[in-house]
């Protein structure tokens, strides 16, 4: 586990430096419709990133109940890092409550479907989810007029 306490370090680190560029650069379009992403924005892609960390960590595998973030209700890149502040601290509980990557969570989803998912699976979904989307939100920054920096948990 604690490989992958270390891996989310990482992952917290190339985050940051979206957040950073968003801040720096972007921050009064957070809100902009995309109409290459469906009339999408930043912020609701920002603030499904969080709820599927919520779905996943919080809801599936440790039963918590939380609620999930109506993106109309995060106003400006300060929110959205206090809510990533939080998801952050909601994977280390994540990672602190499993003593092994193998173990298997149980649990029905809403179709109804009984799903047994190791650790690792759901770690690894929520990361690929989180850096699929990254990418989204990169290619937005560049579509509203922005040079997005590297973003990759390796940057140069």
């Amino acid at each position: 586990m604690e490989i992958l306490k270390k891996q989310y370090e990482l992952i917290k680190g190339s985050r940051q430096a979206m957040l950073g560029f968003i801040a720096e650069q972007a921050a009064a379009q957070l809100t902009t419709p995309i109409i290459e992403f469906n009339n999408s924005n930043i912020r609701y892609l920002l603030v499904h990133i969080a709820n599927t960390y919520k779905h996943w960590g919080g809801n599936f595998a440790m039963k918590k109940g939380l609620l999930y973030i109506d993106d109309n209700t995060v106003n400006d890149i300060t929110s959205i890092q206090k809510l990533f502040n939080e998801i952050d601290e909601l994977m280390m509980e994540f990672l602190d409550s499993f003593y092994n990557h193998n173990i298997k969570i149980t649990n029905t989803l809403r179709t109804g479907k009984i799903a047994e998912i190791t650790i690792l699976e759901l770690f690894t979904h929520m990361i690929t989810h989180e850096f699929h989307h990254k990418g989204q939100i990169m290619t937005m920054c560049r579509l509203l007029g922005h040079v997005p920096p590297d973003t990759d948990v390796i940057r140069f």
